[in-house]
């Protein structure tokens, strides 16, 4: 029972990990778009404007954002992915719970990180602002995850036995 056990921390830790390395990648690369993206859509500029504009300090501080948000977001989602592995649940239920538990756990993060990138203010009503669109979003995302993962699991068992 204790082989078993370990094994399951080292699957959600090592979920985990792996998640940590995707909130550097995407941190990084969201500190550098978002500020392009905002001044495109909000203040109406071509996207060479923007990219011209682009604050490489602006960048810097942002980044300290994202990648707090994402350390906390990533490693989250894989960590419940695992556990939720260990639910006998069809995959259909099984996404539906983690993209739930995840989009109203994490909504809040998601808000405050664009409230500030945005310059808004930030509310306690503001963090799940578009929480239905969201939450239906990461169900949508769970479900077809866990579908995909049973089929190529189904196509080489071998898969399974891994933590990549």
């Amino acid at each position: 029972m204790a082989d078993v056990q370990q094994d399951f921390v080292g699957r959600v830790v090592g979920a985990a990990s792996q998640g940590a390395v995707g909130a550097v990648v995407a941190a990084t690369l969201s500190a550098v778009t978002e500020p392009v993206v905002n001044n495109v859509l909000v203040n109406r500029v071509p996207l060479a404007q923007a990219i011209r504009e682009l604050d490489g300090a602006k960048v810097k501080a942002f980044l300290q954002t994202t990648l707090s948000t994402n350390f906390i977001k990533f490693p989250f989602f894989e960590a419940t992915n695992v556990i939720m592995s260990g639910v006998d649940l069809n995959p259909l239920l099984r996404g539906t719970v983690t993209g739930s538990v995840f989009c109203s756990t994490t909504l809040p993060i998601t808000n405050y990180r664009f409230r500030k990138s945005m310059s808004l203010p930030i509310t306690p009503a503001s963090l799940y602002q578009a929480y239905l669109p969201t939450v239906l979003r990461d169900i949508i995302y769970g479900i077809v995850r866990n579908k995909v993962m049973s089929g190529m699991v189904s196509l080489n068992p071998e898969w399974a036995r891994t933590n990549a």
